[in-house]
């Protein structure tokens, strides 16, 4: 039995809960949390129908959604709710314009709610049958003013339905439901609203808990506060999600910048190494040029002033001795023009290969430098492409180009191997070696210098590798060039 002597089911016994505060009026105040419609509208009919079944009246303040579907769960109980609707003893009303009809400005009116509000239980009283008329009462106006964010509201109506209770008897259930009480904000107003009710009935998986008092009396704060955090981890999910987008988005643009980058990249290695390969072109030209027509013409100026020498010795001893110097002059001119000529492409790099190329060079550079230079040929080394001897032939003549001009090294040693699908050269010195900032450089941001810099364009055009080792007493430079790479 309630407080005002309503008998319940077995079922509402279990969900009755524990008492919460010593309401001493004519009426029992009780407020049920719950998670499913469908589970709160069984529980709610089961109570109802026992009322209604008992000969007691109803009344039932509620939203038209949970009108409906109490409506429809009392008539599969076999209760006609029309009838009792036309006596008087079930009263289903819309708890918005109910809610409407005792509001002011914003706050539940006492005058007007027990005037609205008290006048139904009165009328659902004297239609209840037997000798002790009861009266079941149910409503969730709270719960649209909760929900509606004005809680100061929903707990000064919880209150006037307790002054309510005070001059009227009947037993009364609200009803809230759990997910509108999702943040910490909440806790202090939610346990107030508890505080309102004589019985608090937490959501419907912990009714059968009923017996254990401490559990029950934490159980709907506990509801509450595992919701809250249930919401905060979806938040925290959601936004982690977004921002994990954001960061895949992020990478994806990295990505394509990197990406564009690297073509750009490409673009430049492209072009470096076909201005290197027509600045070779370019070379091989004007050697060409100069040894096939300037040397020949100075070779038949030297051949004129000679002839005229010899005639003028016998006639014009002065103008055979003007004749004479100017034919030393022609024959220096000669000599430094081969040299230029050689110096840009000498003709044994085209006619006979690498191998005979570096011999003379280094002999030559030797003799101006003053550098004694030792070169180490590995192996018998078979003819290569005419790109990558070039290639080759470049590098050691920049590499010498910078001991003599940087290291201060007074020797030089060149090891060139022709191994199995690969070709190795290296050449060391006996310097004061690079700087190490200077090293640094070489390895993370490009070869400074357009010397080095020429290096390691023409070795990467061949897909080659340079590693540069540098000490305080020498330095040492490492290619090595794929034969496959170099005959494509």
């Amino acid at each position: 039995m309630s407080k005002a002597g309503i008998p319940l089911s077995s079922h509402e016994s279990c969900q009755r809960g524990i008492e919460t505060r010593d309401h001493r009026h004519h009426s029992d105040h009780q407020v049920q949390f719950y998670v499913e419609d469908a589970s709160f509208l069984d529980s709610l009919s089961r109570s109802i129908g026992t009322a209604l079944g008992g000969g007691d009246s109803a009344v039932v303040i509620a939203t038209r959604t949970h009108l409906d579907g109490l409506t429809g769960r009392l008539r599969a109980r076999g209760l006609e709710t029309q009838r009792a609707v036309e006596t008087g003893r079930y009263i289903p009303l819309d708890s918005r314009p109910t809610l409407s009809k005792f509001m002011l400005e914003g706050w539940p009116d006492a005058a007007r709610f027990a005037e609205v509000v008290g006048g139904v239980i009165e009328t659902a009283k004297s239609a209840a049958e037997g000798d002790d008329p009861r009266v079941f009462a149910f409503q969730e106006m709270g719960a649209l003013l909760w929900a509606e964010g004005t809680s100061g509201s929903a707990l000064q109506l919880e209150q006037h339905w307790n002054d309510l209770g005070e001059k009227h008897s009947f037993f009364l259930r609200c009803a809230y439901a759990m997910q509108t009480f999702d943040r910490e904000e909440h806790d202090e107003a939610f346990l107030k609203i508890c505080a309102e009710h004589s019985t608090v009935i937490p959501a419907e998986k912990y009714a059968a808990l009923h017996r254990k008092r401490q559990l029950l009396l934490n159980i709907p704060r506990v509801q509450q506060k595992a919701r809250t955090l249930k919401l905060s981890h979806e938040e925290l999910e959601m936004r982690v999600k977004e921002r994990t987008k954001e960061l895949k988005q992020e990478n994806l643009q990295i990505l394509e910048q990197a990406g564009m980058v690297e073509m750009a990249n490409q673009s430049l290695r492209e072009l470096s190494a076909h201005l290197l390969q027509v600045q070779d072109e370019e070379r091989r030209r004007i050697a060409r040029d100069l040894h096939d027509n300037t040397a020949q013409s100075l070779a038949l100026l030297s051949m004129n002033l000679s002839a005229l020498k010899t005639e003028a010795t016998q006639w014009y001893p002065d103008l055979a001795e003007g004749l004479s110097e100017n034919l030393g002059i022609v024959k220096q001119i000669s000599t430094e023009l081969r040299a230029l000529s050689y110096f840009l492409h000498p003709p044994l790099l085209d006619e006979v290969g690498l191998e005979s190329a570096l011999r003379w060079y280094v002999d030559g550079f030797g003799q101006t430098s003053s550098i004694k230079i030792n070169l180490e040929l590995h192996g018998k080394l078979e003819r290569l492409s005419r790109n990558l001897e070039t290639a080759i032939f470049r590098v050691v003549q920049e590499c010498l180009t910078n001991i003599h001009l940087h290291s201060e090294s007074p020797t030089a040693t060149i090891r060139l191997s022709q191994f199995p699908g690969k070709i190795s050269l290296e050449i060391t010195d006996e310097g004061k070696g690079i700087a190490p900032e200077k090293l640094s450089k070489l390895a993370s941001s490009g070869l400074p210098g357009l010397g080095l810099r020429s290096v390691r364009e023409r070795i990467k055009d061949f897909q080659g590798d340079i590693e540069i080792i540098s000490q305080e007493t020498g330095t040492q430079i490492k290619v090595i060039v794929p034969l496959a790479a170099a005959a494509s």
